[in-house]
């Protein structure tokens, strides 16, 4: 008995000392056994889509954030306060999007990352892989995994063990039971006797995304095409009382969608509680016809502007779950202030992306308005593609805005404006296409762009061709090419090599496949690039004074 005091003596030391709050402590030593009759409740929380917004502050005069995690932290810490030890999961896309994540993923690397710790202290129980986590590269997520203190899940993430040049997740004890998953399939939570199954997936889309460099080792398998499966396992091998199905995939439409298959799912998966979705930005509550019974769906949007949150009611009876009632909602995250013992606690991490995000790399001589580039030539895109041409020396370029708001203002350009004009680890890539195949791209691009069709970071546009676009004539023929930028004739049967980007180049947007009806599988890369955001961040530390200049190389006309 002394031993068995002692033990939890010192875990309890452990677990503070590591940040662990008591919700965590009840997770862990809750009881395991047998579920009495009476009645029972559950409250599940979600985030998603955090995008690296781990501080309630700013870089830049220490102006407050809207919403973050500090914010999340304090309505966990009244949920708590008030007695509810919330099931707490992370519905992924947490390393990339904010300098915070870029500096604890690739300069601070041999720090112990951030994101794990911020996780550990705010007590998630799982989190789930998202497509931009698994852009940031095998060292990051697999770093990432190895120094996770919860569950890491990605059960459409099938492991290639033949493949060489693999990290090693053997290594990582978390992942031993997962003999044909990278990432662990799934994972059980307690709640006083009650079992939760949590299964997570990511994208499905993820190959068509990003270059096969970034995910070597793994095939990402459709999420609909084993969901059913693996439910009924983990409903055969753990009896769970509650089943959570959380999946980095966007809502979409009642039908299968690789990208976009959270509704689909809920709609038609059998023994399944509530589904927990993002990606698509999208903040979401709603309860989804199933032949078993309403399911509930939540989307928590993105950069921790709301928490998912569905309570459950279950009434046992001989040991059987035999009512399950649910109330669901979304929680706004900017009514709750920043928790101050959260900012302490990585005072010392904010103090340090922050020194990193304030260095001045040069200068701009005018502003750049971002939402120009969506109504014609800009020179927030010309700077793009600019640097994009100057690296690779590519005969062509295209390049789209990523964002369609803000602006970088004249003056004195710092690190973290970078992620203002390029918020995407996209790395550069330089391919052959041929005239004909870069012709029926650019239309394919333009005839979205003209119809506002999509979203615009698939609107594209080309350096290295003078051509003009006629918003009037049909489609397919609206792109006129002048010439090459260098006044030389272009020739649809010749091979040009271009410069794209990773997402591109892997088949994103479908501009290729549909457009120039190329099989990204079978383009030819000529040379792979590091990410465009650092390229700009040498370009213009090596030019020093950037004066923006609007493109000229082509124009809209009626």
């Amino acid at each position: 008995m002394k031993k068995s005091v002692l033990n939890i003596a010192a875990l309890l030391i452990a677990l503070f000392g590591m940040g662990f709050g008591i919700g965590c402590l009840i997770s862990l030593i809750s009881s395991k056994g047998t579920v009495a009759d009476g009645t029972y409740t559950v409250t599940v929380c979600s985030t998603t889509d955090v995008h690296g917004a781990y501080f309630d502050s700013s870089y830049v005069d220490n102006m407050a954030a809207k919403t973050s995690l500090a914010n999340v932290s304090s309505y966990l810490k009244e949920l708590r306060a008030s007695g509810v030890q919330p099931v707490l999961i992370d519905v992924g896309d947490n390393l990339q999007g904010d300098n915070a994540a870029y500096y604890f993923n690739y300069v601070a690397a041999d720090e112990p990352h951030i994101y794990p710790r911020i996780a550990t202290y705010l007590c998630y129980d799982a989190v789930i892989v998202g497509n931009h986590d698994i852009e940031t590269g095998h060292d990051v997520y697999d770093r990432v995994a190895k120094e996770m203190t919860m569950p890491y899940l990605a059960a459409n993430a099938a492991f290639d063990r033949d493949e060489s040049g693999v990290a090693d997740m053997d290594e990582n004890p978390k992942n031993k039971a997962a003999s044909d998953s990278y990432f662990l399939p799934y994972c059980t939570v307690d709640r006083d006797g009650i079992k939760i199954a949590i299964i997570g997936m990511t994208n499905g889309n993820i190959k068509s995304w990003l270059s096969s460099s970034i995910w070597h080792g793994i095939d990402f398998q459709v999420i609909s095409d084993i969901a059913q499966n693996l439910v009924d396992q983990v409903i055969d091998k753990e009896n769970p009382q509650l089943v959570v199905l959380a999946v980095h995939s966007g809502t979409g439409v009642e039908q299968a969608d690789r990208e976009n298959e959270a509704l689909y799912l809920a709609s038609v998966l059998k023994g399944v509680d509530l589904v927990l979705n993002g990606h698509d930005h999208r903040p979401l509550a709603k309860e989804v016809d199933n032949p078993e019974g309403p399911v509930v769906l939540l989307d928590a949007g993105t950069k921790a502007a709301v928490v998912g949150q569905a309570e459950f009611t279950l009434t046992v009876k001989n040991g059987k779950v035999v009512s399950k009632n649910v109330d669901y909602k979304l929680v706004p995250m900017d009514k709750y202030p920043a928790d101050p013992d959260y900012v302490a606690a990585f005072k010392d991490d904010f103090n340090a992306v922050k020194a990193f995000a304030n260095r001045p790399i040069g200068h701009l001589s005018d502003d750049i308005f971002l939402a120009d580039a969506l109504d014609g030539p800009s020179s927030y895109i010309n700077l793009v593609q600019t640097v994009q041409l100057s690296v690779s020396g590519a005969d062509i370029s295209f390049a789209a805005p990523l964002t369609n708001k803000g602006v970088v203002p004249k003056g004195v350009i710092e690190f973290q404006d970078l992620v203002s004009i390029y918020k995407f680890e996209n790395q550069l890539y330089v391919v052959e296409m041929t005239g004909r195949q870069v012709l029926d791209y650019l239309e394919y691009s333009y005839d979205n762009w003209v119809n506002h069709s999509g979203p615009s970071y698939n609107w594209d546009s080309a350096d290295g061709l003078l051509y003009e676009v006629s918003k009037s004539a049909p489609k397919g023929s609206r792109v006129k090419v002048l010439s090459m930028s260098d006044g030389t004739p272009f020739d649809p049967q010749h091979t040009y090599t271009v410069a794209m980007t990773s997402y591109r180049a892997s088949g994103g947007g479908d501009l290729l496949r549909d457009g120039a009806h190329v099989d990204p599988a079978s383009l030819v890369i000529v040379e792979k690039c590091k990410d465009i955001r650092s390229l700009i961040g040498d370009y213009i530390a090596a030019q020093g004074e950037i004066v923006p200049v609007v493109a000229t190389n082509w124009k809209f006309v009626k």
